[in-house]
């Protein structure tokens, strides 16, 4: 009788493994919606032998007993603080360049306020070229105009102050101060096309370096110039951010609004980072609903010093109301969809599992609050990975008198 009955567990034990084996067979296994494939009741009791587990890597885990925070579940996404974000305009027309101590910064690059981001070797543009050209040549012509009449001046001071004894004294201030207003005026005009002649030497452009600094910490997030190009002016070169703190705007509906009153805080969770939430803190509430979406809009801060989050980001935020709820807590992989039945598959010995049913009364970001209305008990062991595998395992056989029911 020993010899059948183990013989029967080995049998029992080769099917359970050729049902795990085509189960593999194009099925999808996350476990997320499962299919009630069996014929038996979907609460029977389910043998899954050691080496099946082992080989599925079904693990379970302990359910909790706790008083968690009743929270809101909205959607929301990340944006860049309006003060931490900065875009950088080419101050004049001209080219970017780089010198031996100076490279231009590459996209995603962290930089200091104050650091050297950009060198602008400046040009005057065409139409003021126009402008400093004719306005020298004028220049030109009065310089040579009061250039004539300081050397006539000068030559009527000199022969008055030859006829010193025939010319009055007065004939002869006159003539020098006659020649000194001739000296100033042509002084004047030398200056005047000496600047012009600064700006536009003989119409070729006269070039100068203007050095553009970083006005933040922050990160290079965008670039709209190659080095070598030719910019113009108030065009947008770098945009620059500090993503050490991030806002998320959240859409609170008009009928949920008097849940979160009382809100102080929230966690966020995107997909890029399964099973973690961020801690943000309120920052402030909207006024006005609006119209369209008939939505509050309510923004947090999060903190991102390590930088994991970007703008932009869409996810999920659990806001807390501020009141608790009670229940059995377990992690949200444990809980599946059957029928549209939340059930939980419970370790009920080394090789047996059962299905139970459940309520949901609360979703946190890593886990759910479960009704503690006798389904589980704090000692029970639930799956938390390999459940679909389990879901397929074989259901136990019927003993009667110490032996398995054919």
């Amino acid at each position: 009788m020993t010899r059948n009955l183990s013989g029967r567990r080995v049998a029992v034990t080769f099917i359970a493994m050729i049902s795990f084996a085509q189960a593999h067979e194009g099925e999808d296994h996350s476990g997320a919606s499962l299919a009630t494939s069996a014929t038996t009741s979907p609460t029977a009791p389910l043998y899954v032998p050691i080496e099946t587990q082992l080989l599925a890597r079904i693990e379970t885990s302990r359910v909790r007993l706790e008083t968690v925070p009743r929270t809101l579940r909205v959607l929301g996404r990340t944006l860049i603080r309006s003060e931490r974000e900065a875009i950088v305009t080419a101050p004049q027309e001209g080219r970017l360049i780089a010198t031996q101590d100076y490279t231009i910064p590459a996209l995603g690059a962290w930089v200091k306020r104050d650091q050297i981001i950009a060198i602008v070797e400046e040009s005057i543009p065409t139409p003021d070229l126009v402008v400093i050209a004719t306005e020298r040549a004028r220049a030109a012509s009065d310089l040579r105009q009061t250039t004539a009449l300081l050397t006539l001046a000068q030559r009527e001071y000199d022969r008055l102050t030859k006829l010193a004894g025939v010319a009055t004294d007065q004939d002869i201030t006159a003539a020098r101060n006659a020649l000194e207003v001739a000296k100033a005026r042509r002084d004047g005009f030398v200056e005047q096309v000496a600047l012009l002649d600064a700006a536009s030497t003989t119409g070729i452009l006269a070039q100068k370096r203007r050095v553009i600094r970083a006005p933040l910490d922050g990160m290079i997030a965008q670039m709209h110039v190659t080095l070598g190009e030719n910019v113009s002016r108030d065009k947008p070169l770098f945009q620059i951010v500090d993503t050490a703190e991030l806002l998320i705007e959240a859409s609170v509906f008009e009928n949920d609004v008097a849940a979160i009153l009382a809100a102080r805080q929230a966690s966020f969770t995107v997909e890029a980072f399964p099973g973690e939430a961020f801690p943000a803190r309120l920052i402030s509430r909207g006024a006005t609903v609006d119209e369209r979406t008939r939505a509050l809009p309510v923004l947090f801060a999060v903190s991102n010093a390590e930088g994991r989050l970007f703008g932009g980001m869409f996810g999920r935020v659990y806001i807390e109301t501020g009141a608790t709820v009670s229940g059995i807590t377990v992690p949200k992989s444990a809980v599946v969809d059957l029928d549209g039945q939340p059930m939980v598959y419970v370790k009920t010995g080394g090789e047996s599992f059962m299905a139970r049913p459940v309520r949901i009364l609360e979703r946190l970001s890593d886990r759910l609050v479960l009704a503690a209305d006798g389904a589980l008990s704090p000692e029970d062991r639930v799956v938390v990975q390999g459940t679909y595998q389990v879901r397929m395992s074989t259901p136990l056989p019927r003993v009667e008198g110490g032996l398995p029911v054919q």
